[in-house]
C-alpha cells in the first residue's frame, strides 16, 4: 500500500512510513519522559493511581499540560490511564521512581536537561566535522559549564550515578574468591561503598586524583565500610596501589584515547600480583551488527568528548593485549553495563 493511500476516508501510510515516523519523533518521547522524570511524577504515583489534577498540584505542574504529557506517555507504556483522567505506572514507568534499585529517574533528568539537550542539537554538525560540540552549544567547555552552573553539576553526577552504582557495575559476578579490592578512578568512593557493603569479607582501596577523593572518606564511612577502606590519591597513568587481588576500573577507559587506555592498563598491570585480577566495567558493544544500546551510548561520547568511545569487544581485547593482559570473559551487568575479566598474560 503506498504512503498516505486514503482508504474508507482514512489516510493510511504504509509500515515503512509508520516505522520512520515513530523514529523521527522518538526524540519526542525521550523528552516527555524526561519532563516526567524532572517533575517527579513517579514518586507522586508511587501509592498507586492518583487524578491528574492531584499529581499536577504535587508536582507543581499545569494540570492540563499534564495531562497531555501523560496521556502520551501511554503509548510509550511508561503510565496506564485510568477512568477519570486518573494514572498508574507501569513495570517500565516505576523505574523514575527515585527510591526504588535500579532507578533511572537521575539519568532521565539529565538527559532531558537543557545544557545536555543543547549539546545533543548539534549532532548534525558534529558528523559533518567530526568535532565534539558542547562548547559550541553552550559557550564554555564542560568542565567550566559544570563549574559556572552547580545545578547542572548536581544533575550530571546523580545521573551518571544511576547508570554506575555497585550493582549495575558487578551484578551477579562472584566476589568471594577476593580478598582486597582497588577501585581505579573509583571518585567519591559511591561505588566501592556499596560493593563493600554487599561483601562484609573485602577490604578496599579507593584510588584516584587528589581532587576526586575529596570527601570520599566521608562517604565510606557513612556506608560504615571506613574502617575497611583505605583512600589514596594519585594518578591512574603512573603508579597504582599494589598487593590486592582484584582491580576495578569502572567507567574510565572509554573516556581515553587508545594509547592513554593502555597506559593505564600498563599502570595496573604493574602493580597486581600474578594471581591479581582485573575487572573493566564499560559499555561493550557487540561485534558484528547485532543490536545493542550502547551504539547510540556511543553517540554521546562522539557529541560529548574529544577522545571518548565505547569499544567493541575485539577492540578491548587489543587494549589488553598491549598492556600485558589475558582476556578470559565478558558478563553482561545491567542493561548498559558489562564486565570484562582478564588476568596477567604470564598465567597459565
Amino acid at each position: 500500500m503506498a504512503v498516505n493511500e486514503t482508504q474508507a476516508g482514512a489516510v493510511v501510510q504504509s509500515a515503512p512510513a509508520a516505522a520512520m515516523m515513530r523514529l523521527v519523533i522518538g526524540g519526542y518521547t525521550a523528552q516527555a519522559v524526561c519532563v516526567m522524570a524532572r517533575l517527579g511524577v513517579a514518586d507522586a504515583l508511587a501509592d498507586g493511581p492518583q487524578p491528574v489534577a492531584m499529581i499536577a498540584r504535587r508536582v507543581g505542574a499545569h494540570d492540563f499540560a499534564l495531562y497531555r504529557l501523560l496521556r502520551a506517555l501511554v503509548d510509550a507504556a511508561v503510565v496506564r490511564e485510568l477512568d477519570d483522567r486518573r494514572f498508574a505506572l507501569t513495570p517500565v514507568g516505576e523505574l523514575l521512581r527515585s527510591d526504588v534499585p535500579g532507578s533511572l529517574r537521575a539519568w532521565a533528568a539529565m538527559v532531558g536537561m537543557p545544557f545536555w539537550h543543547r549539546t545533543w542539537s548539534e549532532l548534525y554538525e558534529v558528523t559533518r566535522t567530526g568535532e565534539p560540540s558542547f562548547e559550541r552549544a553552550n559557550g564554555v567547555d564542560f568542565a567550566e559549564h559544570l563549574a559556572r552552573n552547580p545545578g547542572d553539576a548536581d544533575a550530571f553526577a546523580a545521573g551518571m550515578g544511576s547508570l554506575y552504582t555497585h550493582r549495575s557495575v558487578i551484578g551477579s559476578y562472584d566476589l568471594s574468591r577476593f580478598s582486597t579490592i582497588v577501585d581505579v578512578g573509583g571518585g567519591d568512593g559511591a561505588v566501592l561503598a556499596g560493593i563493600l557493603s554487599a561483601n562484609p569479607h573485602l577490604q578496599g582501596v579507593l584510588f584516584d586524583t587528589p581532587d576526586a577523593v575529596a570527601g570520599a572518606a566521608i562517604e565510606l564511612s557513612r556506608a560504615g565500610v571506613g574502617e575497611r577502606c583505605r583512600v589514596v590519591d594519585g594518578d591512574v597513568f603512573n603508579s597504582m596501589p599494589e598487593g590486592a587481588d582484584l582491580y576495578l576500573l569502572s567507567g574510565l577507559i572509554h573516556q581515553e584515547t587508545d594509547d592513554q587506555a593502555v597506559k593505564i592498563l600498563s599502570a595496573c598491570r604493574a602493580a597486581m600480583a600474578e594471581h591479581s585480577c582485573l575487572l573493566i566495567a564499560e559499555t561493550v558493544l557487540p561485534d558484528g551488527n547485532r543490536p545493542a544500546i550502547g551504539k547510540f551510548m556511543d553517540l554521546q561520547m562522539l557529541v560529548f568528548t574529544t577522545d571518548g568511545l565505547f569499544r567493541t569487544e575485539a577492540e578491548i581485547r587489543t587494549l589488553l593485549d598491549r598492556a600485558g593482559f589475558r582476556w578470559v570473559r565478558v558478563v553482561q551487568s545491567s542493561e548498559v553495563v558489562s564486565l570484562v575479566e582478564a588476568v596477567p598474560q604470564s598465567r597459565s
